[in-house]
């Protein structure tokens, strides 16, 4: 049997844990605070530029970490199988870092704080839809084959994809990006194209297909 998924179970009990401690809103990615060097007090990092990593472990509210969390305890399990625990971690990390990194990059002089689980969740959908052959957990009681579920489960990562290329691009030019809060969704843009573009460097190749420790 496949070792248990513990990387993507550890990954969801860090969120957890940082969404009920009362300082993890500090570890937030603030463009401005990064691009400028501003450092704030503790329990902010004591370099602007970590907030591209505790950012990523971090939600706005129980529905936000809900959602992420069932996304990845439904998608998690089975990209760890393709690329191993150690990669998996790196792999995760590689796509919420892409995700802050593009945020940068659109609204450097922004103060609005911004959330990047969404970008690193995103990266690991990115990675089942290049594999959607992949078993899938799945916690929805409906009596179906697994490989309908599994195109279920592309379909719906294609149109969630599909609306965030649309809200991120429209956000263009009217100052959104820039002033107001909301969805960070050039974060979920560049965390979902890390995910599909990199998974192949990060997958074992002797493990293509491999079962992982459970599913449908």
């Amino acid at each position: 049997m496949p070792a248990a998924p513990f990387v993507t179970y550890a990954i969801v009990a860090l969120n957890v844990w940082m969404y009920v401690h009362p300082s993890g809103t500090a570890l937030a990615l603030i463009p401005y605070d990064v691009t400028h060097d501003v450092v704030l007090p503790p329990p902010s990092p004591p370099i602007p530029a970590l907030t591209l990593v505790t950012s990523m472990f971090v939600h706005g509210g129980i529905a936000h970490l809900g959602f992420n969390m069932l996304f990845l305890i439904v998608v998690g399990p089975a990209i760890e199988a393709l690329c191993g625990h150690a990669r998996f971690a790196l792999f995760y990390l590689f796509c919420g870092i892409a995700g802050g990194a593009l945020q940068l990059a659109i609204s450097p002089n922004s103060h609005v704080p911004t959330i990047g689980a969404s970008g690193a969740i995103a990266g690991v959908l990115g990675g089942y839809l290049v594999y959607p052959l992949l078993p899938v957990n799945t916690i929805v009681p409906l009596d179906l084959s697994p490989r309908m579920l599994r195109l279920f489960a592309v379909l719906l990562i294609g149109l969630w994809a599909a609306v965030q290329f649309q809200n991120g691009f429209g956000t263009i030019g009217d100052g959104a990006a820039e002033s107001q809060g909301g969805p960070a969704y050039f974060v979920h843009i560049a965390g979902f194209c890390a995910g599909v573009f990199v998974i192949g460097l990060f997958k074992i190749r002797s493990a293509a297909g491999r079962a992982c420790w459970f599913h449908t």
